[in-house]
């Protein structure tokens, strides 16, 4: 922490050194208000031989900053957007599972009423082959009877 801010005290003295000291900055360098134009190229420091720290034009923009700026918007949109999509798609998921839940419910329930009603028509469809069993014994017991009555007449 101490050499940081012994670095940046050695900046700024070798900045007030540059424009303070020497006549080609102060023909160069102007202070006061002004708006920066899109083509304006950022100052940067540069320590040069002998541990000097020089200001220097950098390779940045205005307009490189700018663009920096409106890129940051448009992603912070973007996953703002993602977001909501994520967040929509989260509740159509719980909504599906709470569906499907409550639809293999009603499932398990119709199912279990259809086997109920098979075991119960299974049931009387033994109910009723008992009673035609009953039934044919019936006949047998009455067709012999009429054949006994029918050689007794005879």
């Amino acid at each position: 922490m101490l050499s940081v801010r012994k670095r940046s005290w050695m900046i700024a003295a070798s900045v007030v050194g540059l424009l303070a000291g020497t006549a080609q900055a102060r023909e160069t360098v102007q202070w006061g208000d002004f708006s920066p134009s899109g083509s304006d190229r950022l100052t940067g420091a540069s320590l040069e031989a002998g541990n000097l720290y020089v200001l220097k034009t950098t390779s940045i923009t205005v307009n490189d900053i700018d663009g920096l700026k409106s890129s940051q918007k448009r992603n912070d949109t973007e996953l703002q957007s993602l977001k909501s999509k994520l967040d929509a798609q989260d509740r159509a998921f719980d909504e599906l599972k709470r569906n499907n839940g409550s639809s293999s419910s009603a499932s398990d329930s119709q199912l279990s009423d259809l086997k109920r009603t098979v075991a119960d028509q299974k049931s009387t469809i033994e109910r009723q082959k008992s009673d035609i069993d009953g039934l044919k014994r019936s006949l047998d017991d009455l067709k012999r009877s009429v054949d006994s009555l029918s050689s007794k007449v005879k």
